[in-house]
């Protein structure tokens, strides 16, 4: 088993369970704990929970007549190449399952929209109180990208023709989210390390000279607000000069603010982070533009997170891995248009079926609401910017191979699905 500083406290909460002050989320450490007390090793374990979870999400998401098809080895392969080599290097890490858990946020979003039965009110509960569980106890941050697809699938439900059928399961969805994000508001801010990331986005951005500028502009420098800023600036200047603007690793007891690990401070984090980039509108779009320039810049719209996918001890595959199951896709993609195109081209003169505008419609959600939570995870990004950012790039992927998978749908008028 590989371990990281994260490691260390998500063995802490294994061994007490028990202990609700505990800093992580539940449902990995609960993994750690099964797994040790029946003496099984912990990498085999979640490879397989990533091949059953691929697998439940062929046999549950796409045609049954046609799970074993090249198209659907091809996508298995293809991920097979991505997460489950990092949880098969043994990594102590969310990581290890977090593309199995989002998968069946995925499955439980598809039983919900498109039952090949007709379903019924306790299981359209059911399966939104299961997404909501999903979201929250493994990585809290989850969440937001389950409230976006509940409320952009309600919207477009009550305020479309081609979902109104989905209007019933949109609601409960909607419903049961917003319960399950309020009820536990308090819980998923307690688990996060969004005090850190604060910390370090304030340390690491150019808001130096202008916060100095705002302090000119206060009118009395004596009030407390104009304390806090130089309070701020103190910090910041300090970072810099002797820790490398990482507030991680310098002594809490030199810092005046920016106390990351301090949770007496929490509030006070807050505070900063909405004097910086909440008082005046242009912060706001500079914000904005940073949480761009990160995704763009350093994540190169989220394929450097896919690095770390291909685990820390295979190197031929740790960049060249990530281009070749992008192009894989591409080409698998491009073959089979123009198969289909030259088989039966006047089909592709035809309008979409009500299932295919469905189809397009969710998985546009998914895709949607995948990008603005990646933009948000750029900014709430700490040190690990690739390892915050990629939950939102699995998501991208389960989309596309959702579409994938489903292609034939398109064309498919309802009677015709199996």
């Amino acid at each position: 088993m590989t371990f990281f500083p994260d490691s260390y406290d998500y063995l802490a909460t294994a061994d007490h369970l028990s202990d609700t002050s505990s800093g992580r989320p539940l449902l990995f450490p609960l993994l750690l704990r099964i797994t040790g007390m029946l003496h099984l090793k912990q990498s085999i374990v979640c490879y397989f929970i990533q091949i059953l979870s691929l697998a439940c999400f062929f046999w549950f998401c796409g045609p049954r007549k046609k799970l074993l098809s090249l198209t659907n080895i091809g996508i298995l392969i293809g991920f097979l190449l991505l997460p489950a080599i990092w949880s098969y290097c043994g990594s102590c890490l969310t990581e290890s399952i977090l593309f199995a858990v989002e998968i069946w946020i995925v499955i439980f979003l598809s039983l919900l929209f498109f039952p090949r039965r007709q379903t019924s009110l306790a299981s359209a509960i059911l399966y939104s109180v299961a997404i909501g569980l999903l979201a929250i106890l493994l990585k809290p941050w989850i969440m937001i990208y389950v409230i976006g697809c509940s409320v952009l699938i309600a919207v477009i439900a009550w305020f479309g023709k081609a979902f109104r059928s989905a209007r019933r399961p949109a609601l409960v969805l909607f419903i049961v989210t917003i319960g399950i994000f309020a009820f536990s508001y308090r819980y998923n801010m307690s688990k996060s390390s969004s005090s850190a990331n604060i910390g370090y986005l304030l340390a690491n951005s150019d808001k130096v000279d202008d916060l100095k500028a705002r302090l000119q502009e206060v009118k009395d420098s004596t009030s407390e607000e104009a304390r806090f800023i130089s309070l701020i600036i103190d910090d910041i200047q300090l970072l810099k000069a002797k820790y490398n603007s990482d507030p991680c690793i310098a002594p809490m007891e030199e810092l005046k603010v920016l106390k990351v690990y301090d949770k007496a401070y929490v509030d006070t984090l807050n505070k900063a982070f909405r004097i910086a980039y909440f008082e005046r509108k242009k912060d706001v779009i500079n914000l904005m533009g940073l949480s761009v320039e990160r995704y763009v810049k350093d994540t190169k719209l989220g394929l450097s997170c896919l690095d770390v996918c291909y685990g820390p001890y295979i190197k031929i595959l740790k960049k060249n891995g990530v281009y070749f199951a992008i192009c894989f896709f591409l080409l698998t993609f491009i073959y089979w248009f123009i198969r289909k195109r030259r088989q039966t081209a006047p089909s592709f003169k035809r309008s979409l079926s009500a299932n295919g505008k469905q189809l397009l419609i969710f998985v546009g959600v998914l895709l949607f609401t995948s990008i603005f939570f990646a933009l948000f995870l750029a900014v709430s990004g700490g040190i690990e910017l690739r390892r915050t950012v990629l939950p939102a790039v699995l998501f991208q992927l389960a989309a596309i191979s959702y579409l994938i998978i489903n292609r034939h749908e398109l064309m498919m008028t309802k009677h015709d699905n199996t």
